[in-house]
């Protein structure tokens, strides 16, 4: 089953849902990481778009714990 796109923030190094949704145990999900830029230059649509491009070329990190959620978003928000 395929769920609709939901809008999510990071706190304390963990993904939080801002929708109320129930998913089941082991659910896995897409995360698009975008800067308040990309949000406001794109639609929805060419968001999926270039998310679904990055899939297809391997563009991609797995992410298994807190902890690797945390050093991934500070390697990709740091200022150097």
């Amino acid at each position: 089953m395929i769920y609709p796109t939901l809008k999510a923030t990071v706190r304390q190094g963990k993904i939080q849902l801002l929708d109320e949704v129930n998913l089941p145990e082991n659910t896995v999900v897409l995360v698009t990481v975008m800067d308040d830029a990309a949000i406001d230059a794109l639609s929805l649509g060419e968001r999926m778009i270039a998310s679904l491009q990055d899939i297809l070329v391997g563009h991609v990190t797995e992410i298994s714990s807190p902890r690797d959620l945390t050093k991934h978003l500070d390697s990709l928000f740091s200022k150097e």
